[in-house]
């Protein structure tokens, strides 16, 4: 039975880090795939952190190679998981070009568009239209598009679009007062401050007459027009179960100010994550971890259950049992399926008890050392490792953190290089919640991983992730992942793995 073992990080296994964490996937195939189909992908819209996806639809409109129309003005929803997505399409296979490309609100007014070549607003974008793709019986494809911003008083013809294409809202600003909102929700002691959120914005006249405008805020602080001429204002926000509200008077809202609403709950616990691998049977359970924890919420333990060849069921393979001492996590011993120790994780920390700085794991007859430095450059914060590997050999790798993720790393050695760039979305990881400290510090990020762009020098994996779509429940955690694989030299898609959390 053929085996695929997957490097969590390549370079570490060439350099000599004990590989106890690596996934083994057994006898995957690919999953049927959307043949023929496309979605429209925009990495980021212009002037702001995120958008509510709900308040906006894009218009697309695409020609085949006898410039026929096969798609006028096709409305699409918009997802956003890191990036922003339209819902999917399906054509026949050919060469295609999209010629018309508009993001407008739920309310008909044109937000964004991608300029036409040659047009006053073609400099804005690296890529203006006409875009072309093709589709040729593959798995689905991923479209990039550019856009715009439309401005009040642009005009569709500056863009290359007919006139009267684009409806623009124009507000008087004496008519409105500018002030600022935010979110920010604290779960266990980790801080979201950058999370689209739902606003409700009540306001009153001086008759009393009430008026309600409900809307989805983008991460971050938002700039919103409220009508000068109410009297009273009030804010709710709702977002993972959490309300919070705050009412004004006119002569108590300020211009300019940020108005932050918020609360905190408990962070939930992962007790369970279960791996399935799609295979011609379909998916099969390929692996669990179980999850336990001291009275006092500490995770005690960790054990993992592999599927074997000989055992139609999984059957434990090793565990971590975590130690405390005074309450902070020194050691995590390593067991066999038998519960003989055969390694560990020792944490050595600052002299306040707030920052790993060393660590020595062992693995069998396999050892790594490795001190560790702190440093906060402007606008983020940077972890250095130096380690040394029982074979003498060493590597520096070195990571960035950014709004509470993992944003960039690179690792160096005499055999090789990686680097690599990351994307999240706005949603809470579990992993960052339960104290899980490994050798590289993978599990920081306060957010869910959805792309990733990575390089190598050296050894170069055979098998690597490249989508990640999550399902989450009302509280923000997710409940289940889909993990596609591909082939990293050729791009070539290989297979699926399902996870499914249980809190």
């Amino acid at each position: 039975m053929k085996t695929i073992k997957l490097k969590l990080i390549g370079l570490f296994i060439l350099a000599g880090l004990s590989a106890c964490n690596k996934e083994e996937i057994l006898e995957p195939v690919p999953v049927p795939q959307d043949l023929n189909t496309l979605q429209i992908v925009i990495d980021t819209l212009p002037q702001g952190n995120s958008y509510d996806t709900s308040d906006l639809f894009a218009f697309v409109s695409i020609v085949n190679d006898k410039n026929e129309a096969v798609l006028t003005n096709k409305k699409l929803s918009i997802s956003f998981n890191g990036k922003y997505v339209t819902e999917k399409i399906k054509l026949d296979a050919g060469n295609y070009k999209i010629n018309s490309f508009l993001v407008s609100s739920a309310a008909g007014i044109t937000r964004f568009a991608t300029p036409h070549a040659n047009s006053l607003k073609a400099s804005e974008i690296q890529k203006p239209l006409n875009i072309g793709f093709k589709l040729q019986n593959a798995d689905l494809l991923d479209v990039p598009v550019e856009v715009s911003r439309i401005l009040s008083g642009d005009k569709s013809e500056n863009f290359g679009y007919p006139s009267g294409t684009f409806n623009v809202q124009n507000t008087g600003s004496g008519d409105f007062i500018k002030v600022k909102l935010q979110a920010v929700v604290t779960i266990g002691d980790i801080n979201y401050d950058n999370i689209p959120a739902q606003f409700r914005i009540n306001s009153w006249d001086a008759q009393g007459v009430l008026t309600v405008k409900d809307t989805t805020l983008a991460g971050g602080v938002n700039e919103v027009l409220l009508p000068k001429s109410r009297a009273k204002y009030q804010f709710q926000l709702s977002k993972w179960g959490i309300s919070d509200e705050m009412t004004l008077t006119r002569e108590q809202l300020t211009e300019g100010v940020t108005y932050t609403l918020g609360g905190s709950k408990a962070a939930k616990k992962l007790r369970m994550e279960e791996h399935f691998t799609y295979t011609s049977a379909g998916y099969k359970p390929s692996g669990k971890s179980v999850y336990s924890y001291n009275p006092d919420g500490k995770l005690q333990k960790i054990e993992f259950y592999d599927k074997l060849p000989q055992y139609n069921d999984l059957r434990l393979s090793w565990s971590k049992v975590y130690v405390y001492t005074n309450g902070k996590l020194t050691r995590i011993n390593y067991l066999n399926d038998q519960g003989a120790a055969f390694g560990y994780l020792e944490l050595t920390y600052n002299a306040t008890l707030t920052k790993i700085t060393g660590m020595k794991e062992v693995s069998y007859d396999q050892s790594t050392e490795a001190s560790i430095a702190y440093s906060y450059p402007t606008g983020y914060a940077q972890i250095d490792f130096d380690y040394v590997f029982a074979n003498g050999r060493g590597m520096e790798y070195s990571l960035k953190i950014k709004d509470g993720n993992k944003t960039e790393d690179s690792a160096q050695s005499m055999s090789g290089g990686e680097s690599g760039t990351y994307r999240y979305d706005f949603n809470i990881n579990p992993y960052a919640h339960i104290n899980l400290p490994n050798v590289y510090l993978s599990n920081l990020s306060k957010n869910n991983l959805v792309d990733q762009n990575k390089t190598y020098s050296g050894s170069i994996p055979s098998v690597e992730p490249y989508k990640f779509e999550y399902t989450y429940d009302a509280e923000g955690y997710p409940t289940e992942l889909l993990k596609s694989f591909k082939n990293y030299s050729t791009g070539d898609h290989l297979f699926k793995i399902k996870t499914v959390y249980t809190y």
